[in-house]
């Protein structure tokens, strides 16, 4: 069965607004989901909870730079979402953690961020579990919020943060420190979209990160091109790789997705980076 890994933004207008509740699990052999059931896991006492509560949807939240193998959502219908995280809650054996969001919502402990400079900010060490840096103002925010990774991406001066915070006021605290901080993003989910036909599609993005424009060599036809923001914005949707051209080397430096829709019926979602 062939697998093809989709970018969600809660922002867009066509993902829904479901609730769900998120789920952060102890151990990640345990309680993960069962083999083509899409509404059980491995684990007798999770799915005894998912049971009760009419939990119609269970899979992994991928694209957490951190804990890539420990979070889930599970889905209800027609049920007391309030109730089912409660009892996910309680399942402490099991589950870590869980709050009650919606499908493709941004984790709420993990951020990007680029530095200004290849040389100021660069992580150096590990005191009581909190990151050190060469900066001591940014050391001083990582530990308010104790920031416990932080790991370079393979682009200039990106990197992934994982804190044991709120990240949204570990954001606004980064982008206020502008001498250092040249940008923040959060991080959103991911999921893997299961169908038996889809044979994946061999294209090459390149170069990536890209200073103006990239190249696209796929063995498929191209039908439409669409642009979006890791806001998840749309920024274009058309049938021309020279109007895409002409918007990349316009474009600030930053984090991109691009999806990519085929004469065959697929499609492919890329993510870019702009230096």
């Amino acid at each position: 069965m062939k697998r093809l890994l989709i970018f969600l933004f809660v922002s867009c207008s066509c993902f829904s607004q479901n609730q769900v509740v998120e789920i952060k699990l102890v151990n990640p052999n345990i309680g993960t989901e069962a083999f083509q059931i899409i509404n059980e896991s491995n684990d007798q006492g999770l799915n005894q909870i998912f049971q009760t509560h009419n939990v119609i949807r269970y899979e992994k939240r991928y694209n957490h730079p951190l804990f890539i193998d420990k979070y889930y959502e599970a889905e209800c219908q027609n049920c007391n979402t309030n109730q089912l995280y409660t009892d996910l809650l309680n399942y402490s054996s099991v589950v870590e953690k869980a709050r009650i969001t919606s499908y493709g919502s941004a984790y709420n402990d993990a951020l990007y961020t680029k530095l200004q400079s290849a040389i100021i900010g660069n992580p150096i060490g590990v005191n009581n579990g909190v990151i050190v840096t060469n900066d001591s103002g940014l050391n001083q925010i990582f530990q308010n919020f104790n920031v416990n990774y932080f790991n370079a991406l393979n682009a200039n001066n990106y990197y992934y943060i994982v804190c044991n915070c709120d990240n949204i006021a570990l954001k606004s605290a980064l982008d206020s420190y502008s001498s250092v901080i040249n940008l923040t993003e959060f991080i959103y989910a991911s999921y893997w979209l299961k169908n038996n036909q889809f044979q994946k599609s061999k294209t090459l993005i390149y170069p990536n990160p890209f200073l103006t424009n990239f190249n696209i060599q796929s063995e498929d036809i191209i039908s439409n091109y669409s642009l979006i923001d890791i806001s998840g914005k749309q920024l274009i949707a058309t049938n021309s790789k020279n109007e895409i051209d002409k918007l990349a080397s316009q474009l600030n430096s930053g984090i991109y997705f691009l999806n990519l829709n085929f004469e065959n019926g697929q499609t492919g979602n890329f993510k870019l980076i702009k230096e």
